[in-house]
């Protein structure tokens, strides 16, 4: 009880004096949600933005404790005990001595569950944007949308989880107001039907219709390009990126256009800022050469939801030419009662997109594997990742391309990546470096 009603405290202490931080600065806030993808669109967006105006971004702060440390300007260290006592005392100093100007805020909003603090309505009384993006709605932390759902029906259960979901999701877009912009993703099925909710002004982005007000055609992909025409108001602008990406990415940059036009950015000038500047944070679709001749796609951050894993397969297949195509994968977490549905997803689509899988976790191995056994595919399958560690190396041959993607949960599919890194120099290239994340890998050897 006590614990409880401290962390209440600590909750709502945090939550004022960011609102206050706030109000000293009075930026310009733009909220980024959705299952996937937040931090790249926050990310892109901050490259365009910073070349007319000062920029803070919230950098995967997302939650209901990241968001107002990242306005206050506090570090949260290792999250132990005494990191916490230092944020309390630290807090309100932060808020007489931070001045930082900036023009504009870009908060990742991040829902963990449909309940409050850690659902979207609880993050709007911290931050209340005057511009947002949603990049989708899908199933996402599911687990803890479970217990509010009575139906036994499996397919009825699915469809009441996402609605929950869809509910948290679209506050952000329905809590702008009228003044506002709300960009809209017209090929996300469950917002295109949401759009007319929505108070502000909207702005339509699309890979697959042609009458959005941003649309992206002629989509081409290969080891060395990602590239696409930009159609905006009947002009075609042309967009081309020096590095792979799935094609749902021209959904993040046609995101981040429509808020720079909006804030009186040339188009132009936005395209050639991306070009220019843009990099992803490791562990999201990062490249590298490996052993053996071989290339690493290092997507090892994160895994938790369907559609990202399904288009990074199909870039696999899609770059790799006459090359073996190969996927390290790693369980998706935190999906509750619809975990094997997803994971059967992920199953046949690798039938489709890989030559071999290796696969981590107890969920790949308890639903992927049986999936890939009855169809012939070669796979090998382990719980964990030390116990697949020998076996990763025996089993990459000469010019495989290798694509590596894993919830961050206890798989910690980085060191996948690190073990098969030609430069040994890049492994300072991966993601959740430092000391607090190489304590939390050797608990988990």
């Amino acid at each position: 009880m006590f614990k409880r009603l401290g962390a209440s405290f600590l909750l709502f202490y945090l939550r004022m004096l960011s609102i206050v931080q706030l109000k000293k600065i009075n930026p310009i806030v733009v909220g980024i949600g959705g299952a996937s993808g937040k931090s790249s669109l926050s990310l892109i967006l901050s490259t365009v933005l910073s070349s007319k105006y000062k920029v803070k971004q919230s950098r995967g702060k997302n939650s209901e404790t990241g968001i107002p440390l990242d306005i206050l300007g506090i570090n949260a260290g290792n999250y132990t005990i005494w990191d916490w006592f230092r944020i309390l005392f630290e807090s309100p100093l932060k808020l007489l001595t931070n001045w930082e100007k900036y023009d504009i805020y870009v908060a990742e909003m991040g829902i963990d569950s449909p309940k409050e603090p850690k659902n979207m309505s609880y993050l709007l009384k911290i931050v209340k944007p005057q511009i947002a993006a949603l990049t989708n709605i899908a199933f996402e932390h599911s687990v803890y949308f479970d217990g509010l759902v009575k139906s036994p029906d499996g397919k009825k259960r699915e469809e009441e989880i996402l609605s929950l979901t869809k509910d948290q999701e679209m506050l952000l877009l329905k809590s702008l107001p009228k003044t506002g912009l709300a960009v809209v993703n017209l090929d996300d099925p469950i917002i295109e039907k949401e759009s007319p909710t929505i108070a502000a002004r909207k702005s339509t982005i699309s890979i697959e219709k042609k009458d959005a007000d941003f649309y992206a055609g002629s989509i081409e992909v290969d080891l060395d390009k990602f590239s696409f025409d930009v159609v905006y108001l009947g002009e075609i602008y042309k967009f081309k990126i020096n590095r792979p990406l799935p094609s749902h990415y021209a959904r993040s940059f046609l995101c981040a256009l429509s808020i720079a036009s909006y804030l009186q950015i040339p188009l132009h000038d936005s395209i050639a800022n991306i070009q220019n500047s843009f990099s992803l944070p490791p562990g999201r679709l990062s490249v590298f050469e490996g052993v053996k001749n071989t290339t690493i796609i290092d997507s090892s951050y994160n895994n938790a939801t369907l559609p990202p894993i399904i288009d990074i397969l199909d870039l696999l297949k899609e770059i790799s030419g006459k090359r073996r195509k190969v996927a390290i994968l790693g369980d998706m977490r935190e999906l509750g009662s619809i975990s094997k549905k997803i994971h059967n997803e992920v199953a046949k689509k690798i039938l489709l997109t890989c030559d071999f899988v290796i696969l981590i976790g107890p969920l790949m191995n308890k639903y992927v594997a049986p999936v890939l056994e009855k169809n012939k595919f070669k796979y090998l399958s382990f719980k964990t990742f030390t116990a697949a560690k020998n076996s990763i190396s025996k089993n990459i041959k000469e010019e495989d391309v290798i694509l590596v993607k894993s919830s961050q949960n206890t798989l910690f599919l980085e060191r996948a990546v690190e073990m098969l890194l030609k430069n040994r120099n890049d492994k300072d290239l991966l993601c959740r470096r430092g000391e607090f994340w190489d304590i939390q890998r050797v608990k988990t050897l």
